[in-house]
């Protein structure tokens, strides 16, 4: 796992700001563009899986968008436990019976036991969606990204290389992709397009490293 290649993979190519950009404006369509910038970037898994890693791929919109679409969903439905957890912590806090002391001393205990078990669910929903998405990419199969034994199996085969790639993620796109508003709208994009260029890259990482175990 080469966790600075992750970074300036990106600028080996000669053409990288013309390849970045176009995925980079796509992102600011309303509602669908995201899903073209991450299809883009998730294609960059699938080369590195392929052994095909350089160059940075051209955008294909409609190859892009159902990949980026397919990838939401997984993540989506691998999310949807805290979803659920979250929704029932605000039922009950709700019940009319917790205007009493008792109630809320029963509210925040409930509530601080469902903030856990929602935070644990959390880590352990991040892990499978990217195994999940990486399986789908690795079998070019949307099936494939809930068949879980694989997908667990992937995850542990090389558990520590896929920490690096959640702890990549959180400073690639939370750290770095921000970074843009210096430059207004579209420096937004650009470095949130990199992001996850880098993300997709240490994910292909892992997904490889994993199978050679």
């Amino acid at each position: 796992m080469n966790f600075g290649r992750a970074f300036s993979y990106i600028f080996q190519d000669q053409e990288w700001f013309k390849k970045i950009l176009l995925p980079a404006l796509c992102m600011l369509i309303p509602i669908v563009g995201w899903m073209v910038a991450l299809g883009w970037a998730l294609k960059v898994t699938q080369n590195l899986i392929n052994g095909t890693g350089e160059p940075l791929p051209d955008l294909n919109f409609g190859d892009d968008i159902l990949r980026g679409f397919f990838a939401f969903l997984i993540s989506f439905v691998y999310s949807l436990p805290v979803s659920l957890i979250s929704s029932l912590s605000g039922w009950i806090g709700n019940w009319s019976w917790f205007g009493s002391d008792t109630g809320w001393i029963v509210s925040g205990f409930v509530g601080g036991i469902l903030g856990i078990l929602s935070f644990l669910l959390g880590i352990i929903g991040s892990f499978l969606s990217l195994g999940g998405i990486a399986n789908f990419l690795l079998n070019n199969d949307f099936g494939a990204a809930f068949r879980l034994k694989e997908v667990i199996d992937l995850l542990k085969s090389n558990f520590g290389d896929w920490v690096i790639v959640v702890l990549g993620t959180l400073l690639a796109v939370g750290v770095i992709g921000p970074l843009g508003t210096a430059a207004c709208v579209v420096g937004v994009v650009l470095t949130l397009t990199y992001g996850l260029v880098v993300t997709a890259h240490l994910l292909g990482q892992a997904t490889v490293c994993s199978q050679k175990k």
